[in-house]
């Protein structure tokens, strides 16, 4: 009870703090839930459903509550050796690897992060924000030149104008979407026990058993929990603690308990009431069943809050590639023009490119970063036992 108070209190309780030399808590956490609440809480939850079944929500909730733990030690882990630099605070995985020696690796990190910024950061997030503006009527080369134009606006900002538009839109969006899945499950509150029981069953295949159950089904329900989850929360991928650590408030301790927060309200909050609002309403994708719970408009209100917090998703991707780049080209302005431009102008394939891909290119570059972010872990094993 007493850990979490003290979770509480370094977090709500701490929200308005913040000095000038960096952002202020709600900034940072509001920038790391921005990369990871939104496709991967929402859409990517429905496709695990799709493609694992309801199982994968089990292996989710596991993956996810040892990664809570994970997301505690790799952002006090990663604040323990941060700096200022032109008025602004500096830290994060690369600052730590370079300080203990391993200068490569945190440039390795570095590079992996940008290329996950275009990936799991871009793609698998403006195909969302293309659907609704398809929906709007929009043609796919108007839809391109939108998304390029609307996301070129805030990145060419910079990092704080980035935290600024996350601290408005992510407790906006997230609070209306919690409401409308309160307001699903209400109307269906008779399938609720049976769609957890459903989750249950489907994680160890219960209901396989009598069609020929087989190992390789197990393994393909958990892989896919593991990987949404991994998509969704970022655990131990070592990208939010670079916006947390942009924080000026408080200790390293204090900060980390704002990481586990961020895995609890994204995973135990949104990605299970998205869970359970789709198989209570029979399956389907998340835009049918809010237009089967609301009518025309509830197609228009999930199609403007996944475009919302997808656009959330990638600007907060472009913030943690920004803080990778000031690393690797310190002095650099031009680096960060340029690939602000990079990025901006990847939206068009985000555009035209196909779902299965996207999906299957963000995996790839999740599992990469892990890498070198869990060696910093491991060397810092001892650190970390010493936590209170």
């Amino acid at each position: 009870m007493s850990a979490i108070k003290g979770i509480f209190r370094d977090t709500l309780l701490s929200l308005g703090k913040g000095r000038h030399s960096g952002i202020s808590p709600l900034a940072a956490v509001a920038t790391a839930l921005g990369g990871t609440v939104g496709v991967g809480s929402i859409v990517g939850v429905g496709y695990a459903i799709s493609v694992g079944g309801a199982g994968s929500i089990f292996w989710m909730w596991v993956c996810s509550f040892f990664g809570m733990g994970l997301k505690y030690a790799e952002v006090f882990v990663a604040l323990k050796e941060r700096s200022i630099k032109n008025g602004s605070v500096c830290g994060g995985a690369p600052y730590r690897l370079r300080e203990m020696g391993y200068k490569r690796l945190a440039f390795i990190f570095c590079i992996l992060c940008v290329a996950a910024s275009f990936g799991t950061g871009n793609l698998t997030q403006v195909g969302a924000i293309s659907s609704f503006l398809s929906d709007a009527g929009a043609a796919s080369a108007q839809r391109a030149v939108i998304c390029i134009a609307v996301i070129g606006v805030a990145v060419f900002g910079g990092r704080r104008r980035i935290a600024r538009i996350n601290s408005v839109i992510i407790p906006i969006s997230c609070a209306i979407y919690i409401a409308a899945c309160v307001v699903i499950l209400v109307s269906n509150s008779p399938r609720i026990f049976p769609s957890f029981a459903r989750i249950f069953k489907e994680a160890f295949g219960f209901s396989a058993i009598g069609g020929g159950f087989s190992g390789a089904m197990l393994s393909h329900v958990i892989r896919e929990g593991f990987a949404r989850s991994l998509f969704s929360n970022e655990a131990g991928m070592g990208s939010s603690p670079l916006a947390h650590a942009t924080s000026s408030f408080g200790s390293p301790k204090s900060q980390a308990k704002w990481g586990i927060f961020e895995i609890f309200f994204d995973t135990f909050i949104v990605s299970t009431l998205t869970a359970l609002c789709l198989l209570s309403c029979g399956d389907g994708s998340p835009a049918d069943m809010f237009f089967k719970s609301f009518g025309n408009i509830g197609g228009y209100i999930y199609g403007l809050l996944a475009a919302v917090l997808a656009f959330a998703s990638v600007i907060s991707w472009c913030y943690y590639a920004e803080c990778c780049i000031s690393f690797m080209l310190p002095s650099s302005k031009s680096a960060l023009f340029i690939y602000r431009t990079l990025f901006s102008l990847a939206a068009v394939a985000g555009v035209f490119m196909s779902d299965g891909a996207i999906w299957d290119i963000a995996d790839i570059l999740n599992a990469l970063m892990l890498m070198p972010n869990l060696f910093l872990l491991f060397k810092c094993r001892k650190e970390i036992e010493r936590m209170e």
